[in-house]
């Protein structure tokens, strides 16, 4: 039997160090690997974490949407109570959002939204969260926003025009002749909104919730509306006005005498201008009146004709008549009362009443800057001032 021969040293040395030298591959591409899979996995969780960031920025944005439409319908809301969940198939989250109201600021609301990813636990595989802070104010709501605005009906015949213009960009006329001169009333009565003749309203027409515009509205002759005609989303609210200032009586202006009145608030029993009698207001100038108004013979002269310059609020539900051949610059608060024209002079402002029942040739042009006369305070569209990401910025109210 042949005996293998015993492996010398120097083979034994040599398998040595293959061994060693696979070891140490082995562990290199080891230690290489486990470098790759911890930088792959650094990279996952940073990646997860930059889009998790991205989310909770988002669902921090989609709270102070989210409070904004809120405080719109209800300006007494406070925010929600706990975690909201929003998340979708590709993202996973939510927000929690706080609105306070500084006690020295009533119309000022300070939204505090905080968004997640992907929940609000912060031990969550990479959490992320954000806040955004938003402060709004409260606006009133605008007192006129139609050149014409009928609790129960409108009736325009003749010639009669309604459109509008702005006074802060100059006179009516011209590139100053605007199509915004709509029309509104809270009926939907048929026919409670006659258009005859020639009338034209270059605006809209709107008529009260759930009322059909089609019956509502009654067109003759040549008569048109330019605009939409809609139905109200809700019954506009117009309050009847009141004031503590004293009456002064009646104001009776007749023959060709002609009364001043300096920048102020005044109130009358009644107001009658009759034969050539003028009402002149050397400024601003608002009366409160409590039974009829008859603006007949020159009428009332308005500093420099711009209507914002003179408000007539009649607080009773006495005729307020428009006549002669005069322009009226100003706008007619009267709610509860119907209001009369009957002349061919224009009325450059606005018309609120329970009745509109115009004749004759006159027109109506609008006023818009009207629409920044402000009706009951902190009650309208809320309009965001200030907004910031994760406080990094310093705020006033």
């Amino acid at each position: 039997m042949k005996k293998d021969k015993p492996r010398s040293v120097k083979n034994k040395r040599t398998e040595g160090f293959i061994l060693i030298a696979t070891y140490l591959i082995v562990m290199l591409v080891s230690m290489f690997s486990f470098a790759y899979f911890a930088r792959a996995n650094a990279f996952l969780q940073a990646s997860e974490r930059n889009r998790n960031k991205i989310i909770a920025f988002n669902m921090a944005e989609s709270a102070a949407d989210f409070a904004l439409a809120q405080l719109a319908a209800n300006p007494a809301y406070t925010g929600t109570a706990t975690f909201v969940p929003l998340s979708s198939g590709s993202a996973q989250g939510g927000f929690t959002v706080t609105v306070t109201t500084p006690t020295n600021n009533p119309n000022i609301r300070m939204i505090q939204a905080s968004g997640f990813s992907p929940s609000n636990v912060n031990t969550s595989r990479a959490y992320q969260a954000s806040a955004v802070t938003t402060y709004g104010r409260i606006q009133p709501n605008s007192l006129f926003n139609f050149g014409v605005f009928a609790q129960d009906s409108i009736s325009l015949t003749g010639n009669a025009v309604v459109d509008s213009y702005d006074s802060r960009n100059g006179a009516y006329g011209g590139s100053n002749r605007l199509n915004n001169g709509d029309i509104g009333t809270n009926s939907i009565v048929s026919q409670s909104v006659t258009l005859s003749g020639n009338a034209l309203i270059k605006g809209d027409a709107v008529v009260g919730p759930s009322g059909n515009p089609g019956s509502v509205i009654r067109l003759n002759g040549n008569a048109a509306i330019t605009g939409t005609s809609t139905a109200a989303a809700q019954a506009s609210s117009y309050p009847a006005p009141t004031t503590t200032l004293p009456s002064s009586g009646a104001l009776n202006i007749s023959g060709n005498n002609t009364t001043y009145l300096m920048p102020g608030t005044y109130h009358y029993s009644s107001i009658s201008i009759t034969g050539n009698g003028k009402l002149s207001l050397t400024g601003p100038v608002t009366i409160y009146v409590d039974g009829d108004v008859n603006l007949a013979g020159n009428g009332v002269a308005t500093q420099n004709n711009v209507p914002t310059n003179f408000m007539l609020m009649v607080t009773g539900s006495d005729t307020v008549k428009v006549s002669g051949n005069g322009n009226f610059y100003g706008a007619i608060y009267a709610p509860n009362a119907p209001v009369k024209n009957t002349g061919n002079g224009s009325i450059f402002g606005a018309v609120i009443a329970q009745d509109y029942d115009q004749t004759g040739n006159g027109s109506v042009h609008f006023d818009e800057a009207f629409k920044d006369v402000q009706g009951t305070s902190g009650s309208g569209r809320l309009a965001v001032t200030a907004w910031q990401e994760q406080n990094s910025l310093t705020w006033g109210t």
